[in-house]
């Protein structure tokens, strides 16, 4: 112990008891053990700290620190402080540049050379989305503060993709299931279903707002004209909350042209970038707002499905969720049990076991593996009690922030990517300006001179690289004619499975289970597409590396500083959306108008090759792959250009020092001592971005 006390404190190492236990809490000991000469004066002012002491019975000096230090490593080794939480804490105060990064270092390698039998610590020391972030954009204000303009938009890029990320989870169930007082459970204040807001048949979107506001979205024409309303061209209007009713009350003949709403509204949990979608109940009579539904879930991150635990796993609820569940939301599919306040413990176990087994039998109906729903979670819940209700936000918030968030991860290693590519870039500037005032003015010019070869290396690239890239577009080329033939064909067996059950339920008198037929509807066609899909991101993707290696030939190492548009990520969120709402409207009509199986079979026949016609699938992809090799070519032009800029102002900063005249020596010592200061800081930003 008295060692790493040596290593801490050097020259100012006093003679303590290295036997003391000391007892502090967790957090308490990472805010002791951070202190060294380095950080001392600065914290020993700090009144918190000195509470900490006071509650210890110690002065606040060199001595009682040290003495503590030895105390709390002592502690840890018995197992009377939390290492990782301890670990946790240290991580954090150094992100937040309390203790340097070296002094981070010293002791956490130490408390984990300490001998005892300590679990691994990778889950303490991960850090919640929301504090990482916090630290990113503390560093994104200090590099900004460098002043370089042609690295700002580089900057305010990569904040306004970290901060304004947003986080979606849809609302579904039947009428009744209980989603407007969930919701407003959840929210801790009462907003849906409130006087000024009443509850409608629209769906609404929640986001935060620090000034409140509705924005009530219409129809359009040609959609009012298909649900058999008069077409209008109503423009959007954004409204005061207060004056919502007014469109959405059903005895107002305004509501029914009414499409959305969006409320702007200041809340805790939607201030954390977490948009909430309220939608239309799930036997809503509106095709069209099924479709918008629909459209929204599959843009969300969760679902929340809602069944009311006294009327579950309807028909309704089993064909919605296993709908969800084979369509790959298993992961992302929460279901609640609502109003279990009228029920006592074992009816409300028993319902739980009867709505999981309830959705294994209609996966194993539909022809589906009932380990689909082995990821879907459960949650027993009261709004009016407020049973339940912290857990499932507590879920929510883990699901959506935790460590094991794949979303939130990703927007946390991509800012810090970016960071760290600025902090380098700058780095070598102040390097290079630093150069250019200790040598000679032959050294300069040599520098100067590298950079323009640079600056003329990125220009002949450049002209290399856009006629390659030109020739992404030439290589796009799809068989129309043979994708729709191959489709057709799969629609065939799709038809056939339908005229069984139908044939089924007529032999044996019972009535037609139309929810089932939509599921082996929808299940036959996206089985089909996702070979359709699947097939073009190989493609694009083929082209993409390839053109990203021709890339990395011509740039070679300058090509990590590239900030490269994220192709895979646009194709995943471009593809086109297929609703089957009234493709399956279709169906039932088909079916319900005639017995004649041989007459069904041939509308059905002609219902399913309108649709694939209709849906004109390879047009689509041919479009999205111009769509989204622009996309990559534009943003390796803008990459390419920013690059060449920051090499002229660079070469600009060089020519300019190089050429300056001192009035003193002292002038110029000191502008090498504030060069010296900022490549440490640059230094000291990389080590906190590295631990984020």
């Amino acid at each position: 112990m008295i060692k790493i006390l040596e290593q801490i404190w050097g020259v100012k190492t006093l003679y303590v008891d290295e036997n003391h236990l000391s007892e502090f809490n967790s957090d308490e000991a990472a805010i002791i053990l951070c202190i060294n000469p380095r950080n001392y004066d600065r914290l020993i002012k700090l009144d918190s700290l000195k509470s900490i002491f006071d509650r210890a019975n110690l002065n606040l000096n060199e001595y009682s620190v040290e003495l503590s230090q030895v105390g709390i490593l002592n502690a840890i080794k018995a197992l009377k402080i939390d290492i990782n939480k301890v670990l946790a804490g240290l991580n954090e105060l150094a992100k937040n540049d309390i203790i340097d990064f070296n002094g981070y270092t010293l002791i956490s390698e130490f408390i984990n050379s300490l001998e005892l039998d300590f679990k691994d610590i990778s889950e303490a020391t991960t850090q919640p989305f929301h504090k990482n972030l916090h630290t990113l954009n503390e560093i994104h204000k200090i590099l900004s503060e460098f002043n370089l303009k042609d690295l700002s938009q580089r900057l305010k890029n990569a904040y306004d993709s970290a901060n304004n990320s947003k986080f979606k989870i849809a609302v579904t169930g039947v009428i009744n299931a209980g989603k407007s007082s969930t919701l407003n459970a959840l929210m801790n204040k009462k907003i849906l279903g409130a006087s000024n807001i009443p509850e409608t048949a629209n769906l609404s979107v929640l986001t935060y707002s620090e000034d409140e506001f509705a924005k009530v979205c219409f129809w359009s024409p040609e959609e009012l004209k298909s649900m058999d309303l008069e077409p209008q061209e109503i423009q959007d209007k954004i409204i005061p909350i207060d004056e919502l009713k007014s469109y959405t009350t059903a005895s107002n003949e305004i509501s029914k042209m009414v499409k959305e709403v969006i409320l702007g509204i200041k809340l805790d949990i939607l201030k954390d970038g977490i948009d909430i979608v309220d939608t239309p109940g799930l036997d809503d009579a509106v095709v069209l707002r099924e479709i918008l539904t629909a459209n929204y879930m599959s843009q969300s991150d969760f679902t929340l499905h809602l069944m009311n635990a006294s009327q579950s796993a309807t028909k309704k609820d089993m064909a919605f969720i296993v709908n969800t569940l084979k369509n790959g939301k298993s992961a992302g599919l929460i279901i609640a049990l609502t109003h279990i306040d009228k029920l006592n413990p074992n009816d409300i176990k028993e319902v739980l076991n009867y709505t999981k087994n309830s959705i294994k039998t209609e996966l194993s109906e539909c022809g589906f593996d009932e380990s689909l729903a082995d990821e879907t979670k459960f949650f027993t819940i009261s709004a009016i009690k407020n049973i339940g209700i912290d857990e499932l936000k507590s879920y929510l918030y883990e699901s959506f922030f935790g460590s094991n968030s794949k979303k939130a991860t990703l927007i946390i290693d991509n800012y810090k990517k970016e960071l760290l590519n600025i902090a380098n870039l700058i780095e070598d500037d102040l390097k290079a300006q630093k150069t250019a005032l200790t040598s000679d003015t032959s050294t300069a010019k040599e520098l100067v001179k590298s950079l323009q070869n640079e600056i003329d290396e990125i220009s002949s690239a450049t002209n290399s690289i856009n006629s390659e890239l030109e020739n992404l577009l030439k290589r796009l080329n799809y068989d129309n004619e043979n994708s729709n033939a191959t489709l057709k064909a799969i629609s065939a067996k799709i038809k056939d499975r339908v005229i069984s059950d139908v044939k089924y339920a007529t032999n044996k008198k019972i009535k037609l289970d139309t929810a089932r037929l939509g599921v082996i509807i929808e299940s036959g066609f996206n089985d089909s597409f996702i070979d359709f899909f699947r097939d073009f991101k190989q493609q694009i993707s083929k082209d993409i590396d390839s053109a990203n290696k021709i890339l990395e030939l011509k740039l070679g190492a300058k090509n990590a500083n590239l900030n490269l548009p994220d192709i895979r990520g646009y194709i995943d969120q471009n593809l086109p959306k297929i609703n089957y709402e009234i493709l399956n409207s279709d169906v039932n009509k088909a079916i319900k108008s005639d017995k004649n199986i041989e007459i069904i079979g041939a509308n059905l026949t002609k219902i399913f090759d309108d649709f694939i016609v209709s849906l004109n699938l390879p047009n689509q992809l041919s479009k999205l792959a111009s769509a989204c090799t622009n996309e990559y070519i534009n943003g390796i032009k803008f990459e390419l250009n920013a690059m060449r800029e920051h090499l002229q102002t660079k070469e600009e900063q060089i020519n300019k020092l190089a050429k300056s005249a001192f009035e003193n020596i002292k002038d110029k010592e000191q502008l090498i001592t504030d060069i010296d200061t900022k490549i440490s800081q640059c230094q000291e930003i990389k080590n906190r971005i590295e631990l984020c």
